[in-house]
């Protein structure tokens, strides 16, 4: 248990899901307030540096999928960080989507660009886009249906759709991730279950590229990232400060957990057919 939610996995596609699992309403409501206990309320500012320092690392990857587009939505974009950076293709039309109100207003600041503040799931619009971006945000949301049509109606035909997410192995256990984050996090990909949900929703892998977890884990410019728990930051700081200290820690990771938790780079496309009619629904029996 943690914060008083269970994990549970599918033996089927190898989704890993908190139990109770909650309603999207009571998931967005979450987002904008940030009721949580032991969570750090990071001005946008904070939050900003923070997205510069991992998007430093891993924005060379999603600017090669956005080379020859002519729009991008940024989906949960955010102090706006990634927006920004993409201001280096003239040519694209860039939008963002971010539900917190001061990350938005922040966004907007330094972007100029549209920042809408709703639920993917309930954007609607005339236009579609070349590229759809999720960085770390596949976790929050909390229907695969609605994501998945969302991104379909949204996205041109030969259009792509850039995550950047985690996978885990199905033997993966409570220390492969150290903190898994719940309920912040409703749920964790396992390594066959984007295949699945490409099945269902009429999408290909076009690209998938893996590093092992404790590879990104253990780096200095991770530990200086603010996250939204007090005890974490100050502890990831005291940490990254110590000489040898993470090198240490990361050996005694691999030796202890293993190989079993991965942060890839995955870009999707649409298919012409839904191959399987399957549901791939957190909360329900499968």
């Amino acid at each position: 248990m943690e914060n008083g939610y269970g994990l549970r996995g599918c033996r089927r596609c190898e989704l890993f899901f908190i139990d109770p699992y909650p309603t999207g309403v009571e998931r967005h409501e979450k987002v904008l307030d940030y009721s949580y206990e032991d969570v750090e309320l990071l001005d946008p500012a904070s939050s900003y540096a923070g997205q510069k320092l991992y998007y430093e690392r891993h924005f060379p990857l999603i600017a090669e999928e956005c080379r020859e587009a002519r729009s991008v939505l940024d989906v949960g974009c955010g102090t706006g960080n990634l927006l920004e950076r993409l201001a280096v293709f003239p040519h694209l039309r860039r939008v963002g989507i971010e539900l917190n109100r001061n990350r938005a207003a922040f966004a907007r600041r330094i972007t100029g660009c549209e920042i809408h503040e709703m639920p993917f799931e309930e954007f609607t619009s005339a236009e579609r886009f070349d590229v759809i971006t999720m960085v770390n945000v596949l976790s929050h949301i909390p229907s695969f249906d609605s994501l998945f049509n969302a991104t379909r109606s949204l996205l041109q035909p030969n259009g792509k759709l850039v995550l950047r997410t985690s996978e885990m192995s199905g033997d993966a256990g409570k220390w492969s991730q150290l903190s898994w984050g719940i309920p912040d996090d409703l749920h964790f990909l396992g390594l066959r279950t984007l295949d699945f949900a490409c099945r269902k929703y009429g999408f290909t892998v076009s690209r998938r590229i893996r590093t092992i977890y404790s590879d990104e884990l253990f780096r200095t410019e991770r530990m200086r990232e603010r996250g939204r728990s007090v005890l974490r930051n100050a502890l990831k700081l005291s940490v990254a400060k110590v000489p040898y200290v993470l090198p240490a820690l990361k050996r005694s990771y691999e030796t202890v957990i293993g190989n079993k938790h991965y942060l890839s780079f995955i870009v999707l496309t649409p298919s012409s057919v839904h191959l399987e009619n399957r549901e791939l629904q957190p909360n329900l029996s499968s």
